[in-house]
């Protein structure tokens, strides 16, 4: 019988494309079962990173263990955008070859994209939050509700303005990429969305969903499908996401009067803290088609991050634009 206060073998370290260090796992886990792992297995996945003569300390550790503030979570957002960010070297491949290309290491080939989350769904989401926590309001009591979601959804998940991967943003409603995406990748069957990764950085914690056609079920099968997964699921188009940590930086704690069935905020002491966010991975290999005006269409430009990992130069915001304006009037 295994000795529980033995290591798991379930952590792979490595560095990712971009040249970031990171640990995987299998699977989603909770941020909770993930401290307890993190902890139990620290020693191993800094050993393990040493083997590969990189210099890595468990950051995350550090904020795991903090007794922080309370704050909504889990809070269940809906999404139908997708937007992938790139840098100006891989928009001009995109636009040259007329789509997305699947890129990665050996056999994994894939596309990345993330939500956009729009001010409607965090709207939505908060009356979502507020029913789970304070059922049974009177018509009294939910008007005299303020909102207060938006001051903690301040991750780098929620920002529409900025990105740390590149200045040219194209945007999809998923209804159209899924579409696309089953007639050239999928000969017309529908996608399997599975529970891919569990990955982490210095704060931040990924969540990645493998979408793949039926035709490799067979090297996908170890991976569990959505349906089983307690913090992301797909239905009628629209990614359902119930976000663990929604702030990376809590400025404000949340106050729940069960009594008056109301939620307040007041403002604290900066504490961070990790982050949570869902990530699509789309595997196929070659080009997923689009029309040129319908690439153009998808796409704007944002600001780069305070972090930027495209390895690229930061752009600003009108260089970006002149960029832009350059290669769609070719």
């Amino acid at each position: 019988m295994a000795n529980a206060d033995q290591p798991d073998t379930v952590f792979c370290v490595g560095r990712n494309s971009r040249g970031r260090t990171n640990v995987s796992h299998d699977g989603h886990i909770g941020i909770e079962d993930l401290r307890i792992k993190i902890e139990k297995n620290a020693s191993k996945i800094c050993n393990d990173f040493a083997k590969k003569h990189i210099n890595y300390k468990l950051k995350i550790c550090e904020y795991l263990s903090k007794i922080i503030p309370n704050y909504p979570t889990p809070v269940e957002i809906h999404i139908s955008e997708v937007t992938h960010v790139t840098d100006e070297d891989s928009l001009r491949e995109i636009l040259d070859s007329g789509g997305f290309q699947g890129c990665g290491r050996r056999n994994y080939t894939f596309s990345w994209w993330s939500l956009k989350i729009v001010d409607k769904s965090i709207r939505a989401a908060e009356q979502r939050y507020l029913e789970d926590t304070l059922p049974n309001r009177t018509q009294e009591q939910r008007e005299r509700q303020k909102p207060f979601l938006n001051k903690f959804t301040t991750s780098p998940a929620f920002d529409n303005e900025k990105s740390r991967y590149g200045n040219f943003r194209f945007t999809f409603p998923l209804t159209e990429l899924m579409e696309r995406y089953r007639n050239e990748m999928c000969g017309g069957q529908n996608p399997v969305l599975r529970e891919f990764k569990t990955i982490f950085y210095r704060q931040e914690i990924m969540y990645v969903v493998l979408i793949h056609s039926p035709e490799v079920n067979e090297k996908f099968k170890n991976f569990r499908e959505i349906e089983s997964s307690l913090f992301v699921d797909y239905k009628e188009d629209t990614i359902i996401w119930k976000a663990q940590a929604i702030c990376n930086n809590l400025q404000f704690q949340l106050l729940l009067n069960e009594e008056n069935k109301i939620a307040v905020t007041e403002p604290v002491i900066n504490q961070f803290y990790v982050w949570d966010h869902i990530t699509l991975a789309f595997y196929f290999n070659g080009v997923l088609h689009f029309p040129k005006e319908k690439l153009i269409e998808c796409l704007t430009c944002c600001e780069t991050a305070d972090i930027n990992l495209s390895r690229s130069d930061d752009l600003s915001l009108e260089e970006a634009k002149e960029i832009l304006c350059s290669l769609t009037v070719q």
